[in-house]
């Protein structure tokens, strides 16, 4: 095989797997999406409000990415073929990582999905919530300190990376909009819009460092 078509086959291959990637990506968010706004339309849901449909939907979004990067990293072959990997040896040489993260993703999801649905006029006793908060935020905390000794130093970089750009998308972002609520221009975010910002621009900052440092690429 010549160089020429070795790069005509290599281009075929990652536009193959960036239309499986998305494919597969797209359907899984409709069918969460799909599942949480019919749980959210029921009767024990169904007096939630806007800023409880909003964190519902950032929460599935870190579960879905969560379990995708967690059987990803248990099942190299197949992980492979979605994720962006070189091949399922990258893969099984960052199972720790990748582990440790997804366990992240998940418990950060379920403390939004609960933490949302709280409070007086919620569907969980606030008591409850507070306590499924305050044991996700450990085991948070736990595996990001675990996952972080397992990193290298570019993703330990992008990483630091990604907390500063984030807290700069909050300060523009929420800051903007606490501005125009104190000069009455809008509504004022309620403390659960807060918590969902944190949650979301995380994940947008994430996307934005990867791509600015040119990981989007599928490889």
């Amino acid at each position: 095989m010549t160089e020429t078509e070795f790069e005509a086959a290599e281009k075929k291959r990652k536009l193959k797997k960036t239309l499986f990637a998305l494919a597969m990506g797209g359907v899984v968010g409709f069918l969460g999406a799909m599942a949480v706004m019919r749980v959210l339309e029921s009767e024990r849901f169904a007096s939630g409000g806007a800023s409880v449909e909003v964190a519902s939907l950032v929460g599935m979004i870190y579960l879905v990415t969560g379990l995708f990067v967690g059987l990803g990293a248990l099942v190299p072959n197949a992980g492979a073929k979605v994720l962006n990997v070189e091949d399922a040896d990258e893969l099984r040489e960052q199972r720790a990582m990748l582990l440790y993260s997804s366990i992240g993703m998940v418990v950060a999801a379920i403390a939004l999905i609960v933490v949302a649905h709280g409070g007086a006029a919620g569907a969980i006793n606030p008591d409850v919530a507070l306590g499924v908060y305050i044991v996700t935020s450990i085991i948070a905390v736990a595996v990001s300190l675990k996952s972080r000794r397992h990193s290298d130093e570019l993703m330990r970089a992008v990483s630091t990376e990604t907390a500063s750009m984030s807290f700069y998308l909050l300060a523009l972002i929420g800051g903007t909009w606490a501005v125009l609520a104190h000069l009455q221009y809008v509504t004022a975010p309620t403390p659960l819009d807060w918590l969902t910002m944190f949650w979301s621009l995380m994940l947008l900052a994430a996307f934005i460092v990867t791509a600015k440092r040119g990981m989007m690429a599928m490889r």
